[in-house]
């Protein structure tokens, strides 16, 4: 593919930032292509798009990351957890925030015609979360963001461990969902709300979308590991034990987002 030619794994890794930018170009690309193609089901059609193009750049990802942990394993580096896999993090990082911003811009440069029929079931669902949270009290509120923040992540663990990259289809779902939401504001002049929601949710929401990159982390390189390694051997241990650490500690930021988002 040509932009992966502009952006190769090594320069990605190198420098995280570099996704920002590929992610934007691609997921304006198939805003396009899934509205031209399939103008019905664009809303889910694109991050399925999305997914699939940036399918090999993060399967070579996950391979250098495993790789990585095998050079641990065989105790030719010496690096701790977060050191062998915070490009990985930060690589997640920038392709939620480039989808997101790629969205963003077209929800507000494009007419609202194009926008709302783009995205019928991102608007959809937009509705059906305010609806929730107008009805539900906090302890009850409290009790539905995490049990759904906790499906979702599993959700992106399994879609990785099974697909391999399939939790990019899950981050680049909610990252067109929230700017859509965002967008709105802007776009109905409501600049006062804009400000005060995006500043609602900055607590929570970080922590809630670190949840799902270290899910999606986890499926992605579990999934390489059985693929690569044998089974007991000390490089799978490494690569199994990673994972779990990354599971568990995206519960962790499930528990705490939702405490964040009901009581702060």
């Amino acid at each position: 593919m040509v932009l992966e030619s502009l952006f190769p794994v090594k320069s990605i890794i190198r420098k995280p930032l570099n996704m920002l930018i590929f992610s934007a170009i691609i997921c304006f690309i198939c805003v396009f292509i899934g509205y031209f193609v399939f103008p019905e089901y664009a809303g889910v059609i694109i991050p399925l798009f999305i997914t699939i193009v940036m399918t090999p750049l993060l399967y070579r990802i996950f391979t250098i990351e495993e790789d990585v942990e095998r050079k641990e394993a065989e105790h030719k580096i010496d690096r701790t957890f977060m050191q062998r896999h915070d490009e990985t993090i930060m690589i997640f990082t920038f392709f939620f925030i480039g989808n997101f911003i790629s969205i963003f811009l077209i929800s507000l440069l494009f007419p609202e015609s194009f926008v709302t029929s783009v995205f019928k079931p991102q608007f959809d669902t937009i509705q059906q979360i305010a609806s929730v949270s107008t009805a539900a009290v906090f302890p009850p509120m409290l009790n539905i963001i995490v049990y759904n923040n906790l499906r979702v992540m599993i959700l992106a663990f399994f879609l990785s461990f099974l697909i391999g990259t399939g939790a990019l289809f899950i981050l680049s779902w909610n990252a067109s969902i929230l700017a859509i939401y965002l967008a709105g504001f802007i776009r109905q002049g409501l600049y006062t709300e804009f400000l005060s929601k995006t500043f609602g949710i900055l607590p929570h929401a970080p922590i809630e979308i670190l949840a799902y990159f270290l899910a999606g982390i986890a499926g992605g390189i579990l999934s390489v590991g059985i693929i690569r390694e044998n089974i007991g051997s000390k490089e799978f241990f490494l690569v199994f034990k990673d994972s779990l650490i990354m599971l568990l500690l995206g519960v962790v930021a499930v528990i705490l987002g939702g405490f964040v988002e009901v009581y702060l």
